[in-house]
This record gives structure tokens, sequence and C-alpha cells, in this order.
């Protein structure tokens, strides 16, 4: 089992009033959750020494909370015929909020799309795409990227490799975490 302290490490991504309420017993039901999504409350509550009950309990709490966005199936992109996946950077003419909030939805709408991101810098959005092959992707490019009014700019890169990245962040626990 690991330590408090790389619980927290591994969970505490975001310093808001959110995780002030939050003590080490959370902490852990967040890493196991991680780990497993699938974990059965049963299962849940004994990786963390808690009844049942107490658990589950804790498990609504923190998706009230905000917390616990979702629970997720990781999906294998070539079993659904997806051999490609790229990263589209974006320049956009106007840097109006109005202007990004209307192409970032635009573009989210668009199936291929698998995350989308506003970003600060010389870029304005970043786009992550799968696709089924290259002449989908210089499809979806050049038919509904690049020709969009907004577009000022665009570079694509291929992804040859992707690795699962978790919610988990460098920052330091709070030093006066509670014990449950």
């Amino acid at each position: 089992m690991l330590s408090d302290q790389r619980i927290i490490q591994r969970i505490g991504f975001a310093m808001d009033t959110t995780v002030s309420t939050l003590d080490r017993t959370d902490y852990v039901i967040l890493d196991e959750l991680q780990k497993d999504a699938r974990l059965s409350n049963k299962e849940l509550a004994a990786r963390v020494g808690l009844a049942p009950s107490s658990c589950s309990v804790r498990v609504q709490r923190l998706t009230a909370d905000g917390v616990l966005s979702g629970f997720h199936a990781e999906v294998n992109p070539a079993a659904l015929g997806i051999g490609l996946q790229a990263v589209i950077s974006l320049q956009l003419g106007g840097h109006g909020l109005g202007t990004i909030r209307r192409i970032s939805r635009e573009l989210s709408d668009l199936p291929e799309v698998r995350q989308l991101f506003s970003l600060g810098g010389s870029q304005d959005l970043l786009v992550h795409v799968a696709v089924r092959d290259p002449e989908h992707l210089r499809e979806l490019v050049m038919d509904r990227i690049a020709n969009h009014a907004d577009v000022a700019h665009m570079e694509t890169a291929l992804i040859f490799d992707h690795h699962r990245s978790h919610m988990q962040g460098p920052l330091d626990a709070p030093e006066n975490l509670s014990e449950s």
C-alpha cells in the first residue's frame, strides 16, 4: 500500500476548497479508484479499511462535491478501426472569448475529436483526434478544420504512441490532513 504522502502526491492535483475537506481516507479511495474504477464498493471498502456503507457514502460525497467527475472505460482504438491519432494545434484569427468558445464547441461536436484544450501562449487550441487512416485525417484537417473561417494557422503532429495518463499532480499534500 502507498504511504499517505505518496497517495496525496498522486491524487492531489487541485488545491482548492474541496481539497481542504478531504481526509487521508478520501485520498486512498481516489487512488484506488484511479487504479481500477470497476472496483465493487465491497472491494473498495476492504482496500481502504472501511465498512461498505461508510465507503459508499464517501464515494457519493466525492461525486457530489465534483472530486470524482466520472468513471470511464478504456477502449482499444484499433478494435474500433482507429488506426491513426494526431494532435492539431490551432492559432485563431480572433482571440475573443466568444470566438474561442464557438470554435471549441464546433470542434468538440466532430466525432473524431477525442480531447480539446484551450491554451495560453502562441497556440490557442490543441485538438486530439482519432481517425481510421491518413486519408481520413487529411479529409478532417483539410475539409473541416483548416478551412474554418476562424483558423489562422494550423499544425498537425502524428501520435506514434500513447501511454495512459492519470490525473496525478506533483503538488505536495496539505500538511494538516486529518485521519479519517
